[in-house]
């Protein structure tokens, strides 16, 4: 192969250059794929006394996760009725309009329309309200794994301060 002008050559690495990668599994000690299948021991009815800190943090965890998911599922369908309500409305209102122009509007109708404005009002109420628990879990829950984060930070410190003075102590007790 000619070498051309202006072309950048690909950097090789002989396989004597290659570095071996430090690896620093702390944060698999947790993780365990193979029991991701079946359910978790810390799913049981067992008493909170007979489980390790992780079982409880990840029962908590857990416990957010579906009151978020039933949470959002409620809002999801108070959007609905609020979608098929609004649509109700609209026809109602175009019903209005055109029997307007004949004067020949019923006080039912007009009772009708009524009631479809108050059901959407209280499905916006509803919907606020859900919103606004929604988002304190999130915030309950953003703060519980901020914990979660310092505390785990702060087990790696301490693994690593410790694997550092076995290591100097090794290399003393080699030297002397």
């Amino acid at each position: 192969m000619a070498e051309e002008k202006g072309v950048a050559k690909p950097a090789r690495i002989s396989s004597s250059h290659r570095k071996a990668h430090i690896v620093d599994n702390f944060v698999l000690l947790f993780g365990d794929r193979e029991s991701a299948d079946s359910e978790p021991a810390y799913l049981s009815d067992e008493a909170t006394s007979d489980l390790s800190e992780e079982q409880i943090f990840r029962r908590s965890v857990r416990g957010y996760m579906s009151r978020i998911d039933e949470l959002r599922r409620q809002i999801t369908d108070k959007y609905l009725a609020k979608q098929l309500t609004q649509d109700k409305l609209d026809a109602q209102l175009f019903e209005l309009r055109v029997q307007s122009r004949f004067s020949s509007l019923a006080a039912q109708k007009r009772q009708a329309i009524k009631v479809n404005y108050q059901r959407k009002l209280l499905l916006c109420e509803k919907i606020y309200t859900l919103a606004i628990q929604l988002q304190t879990l999130y915030i309950e829950l953003a703060e519980l794994l901020d914990r979660r984060a310092a505390h785990t930070t702060e087990i790696h410190r301490r693994s690593r301060l410790c694997a550092t003075a076995l290591y100097e102590y090794k290399k003393r007790t080699e030297s002397a």
